[in-house]
């Protein structure tokens, strides 16, 4: 009883408070104004070049929020849903994503996946229809604005291969090298094997959507980022030369290069066959007598240095390296596998573990004896075009510093000098960019440059400022304390 006696009460003082209210006392959020929508281009034909590009733009005029009193303000605010589909009325599959400010831009990799995520072909022209749609809340319905179309023709992206790009110590693009590394579940993580021709070596790493991955200059070597504006740099190898295993993983935003130093063949003489690699094809080549034609069953043996975010581009972890049969294939593996060959014949051959094709590394044995390559083993040679300068660069840091520039005598061909004052005095090389050389000194003599993977770094003794001289003729070098 007291229950329904209080629900009264309640009621009356509800009534009493409504009849109290004036006509026009209440203010009522009405609905939105719709947008003017622009497109900045009525047809895009897409490329992974274009990836990185703004390709199209779209930009709207600012809602109004409608209330019965135009007198009156609100705090209500208008969050606004760019929206795309292949169909004009928006029945077909909707992308959605929210937009701030007057205007969105799409980069050719943005456009290209939100044309895949609505289901539009790969190679042919699709009309991809835009339009804003801004809501004040939840379940209010929401206002829209005319509709664009734009004829968009995308492009199908292999994420199985990845590019290996040419750069240099600007992080320029200077174009596709030929070496691809490959991803077999296209998620991200790439292997395969590269031959560089000089220590320091640069590069950039591109996707099969366009994006360029490189080193994350914030947090160094191995690092990587695809991220224009997070210092993103270009990725170097470590200061020697040679023949690389290299792991980009795009998920961990990490990458690994595992040098192999050198490699032999058991199974096909009662004695080991040393390798020599070829840089021009990515090839491990060694000859040898055979005594009979038929099957042999070798094994592949090696040692190498592991580079990654751990150990930076200083002193790699020394590493065995073997391989063993992968199907049809041969791969690396954690001990040597029985490898199955087919010796043409007795006499002379030649046997060959090509890694040029990351999807297809084989082993070979192949008539007669090739002549063995020169490798990064050949001699000195002074550089054909004596370059204007040279750099006197440091990598202590874990990216490449210029410390100073040393320029010709004009007494001698091939002589430069300068000064250096600072406190870095370690993990020193001699840039010849013309050339793209990299020295370092001779490990048994160290006033000989030497640009061979086994060269040592340079460094400078004591504090102060030293002048440096580089005789590119004589390939030496020199430095005296000021």
């Amino acid at each position: 009883m007291k229950t329904i006696k209080s629900l009264f009460v309640t009621l009356l003082a509800l009534l009493s408070f409504s009849a109290c209210e004036k006509d026009g006392d209440k203010i009522y959020l009405q609905s939105l104004e719709g947008n003017e929508l622009m497109a900045t281009a009525d047809k895009v034909e897409l490329n992974a070049d274009l990836a990185q590009n703004i390709v199209l733009s779209l930009a709207w005029t600012e809602q109004t929020i409608q209330l019965s009193d135009s007198s009156v303000g609100t705090t209500t605010t208008v969050t606004n849903y760019v929206e795309a589909s292949l169909s004009e009325d928006f029945t077909a599959s909707v992308y959605q994503t929210e937009a701030t400010g007057l205007s969105i831009a799409f980069t050719g990799l943005e456009l290209n996946s939100l044309a895949s995520q609505i289901g539009a072909t790969n190679g042919q022209a699709n009309t991809i229809y835009f339009r804003l749609a801004g809501t004040t809340g939840i379940n209010i319905p929401a206002a829209y604005s005319n509709v664009v179309s734009v004829s968009v023709t995308p492009y199908e992206m292999d994420m199985n291969t990845g590019i290996v790009l040419l750069s240099n110590d600007q992080t320029e693009n200077l174009g596709e090298t030929g070496v691809t590394f490959h991803s077999p579940d296209a998620d991200g993580i790439y292997h395969g094997f590269i031959a560089i021709p000089t220590a320091w070596y640069h590069i950039l790493f591109k996707e099969g959507d366009g994006s360029i991955w490189g080193t994350s200059g914030s947090e160094g070597a191995f690092h990587l980022t695809n991220d224009a504006n997070n210092s993103l740099q270009n990725m170097w190898f470590p200061g020697t030369a040679g023949c690389y295993y290299v792991i980009v993983d795009t998920q961990a935003a990490q990458w690994s290069a595992l040098h192999i130093s050198s490699l032999s063949v058991s199974g096909l003489t009662s004695e080991s066959i040393d390798l020599t690699l070829d840089q021009t094809t990515n090839q491990w080549v060694g000859t040898f007598t055979a005594d009979v034609a038929g099957s042999r069953t070798i094994t592949i043996n090696g040692q190498g240095e592991q580079y990654n975010v751990e150990t930076g581009d200083g002193s790699g972890t020394a590493t065995g390296i073997a391989f063993a049969a992968d199907g049809e294939h041969v791969a690396l593996a954690e001990t040597a596998g029985n490898i199955t060959v087919d010796v043409p014949q007795a006499g002379e051959c030649t046997v060959r573990l090509n890694l040029y094709d990351p999807t297809n590394c084989t082993v070979s044995v192949e008539a007669g004896a090739a002549e063995l390559p020169g490798g990064g083993d050949s001699g000195e040679e002074t550089p054909v075009t004596l370059p204007e300068s040279l750099d006197v660069v440091s990598y202590s840091t874990g990216s490449e510093v210029i410390l100073t520039t040393l320029y010709p005598t004009g007494s001698e061909s091939g002589v430069y000098t300068g000064t250096y004052s600072g406190e870095v005095r370690d993990q020193i090389n001699i840039v010849d960019r013309t050339n793209s050389v990299w020295y370092g000194c001779d490990p048994d003599e160290n006033s000989q440059l030497s640009s061979q993977d086994d060269k040592w770094n340079i460094w400078f003794d004591g504090t102060g400022a030293v002048t440096l001289t580089v005789d590119l003729t004589n390939m030496t070098w020199n430095y005296t304390a000021n």
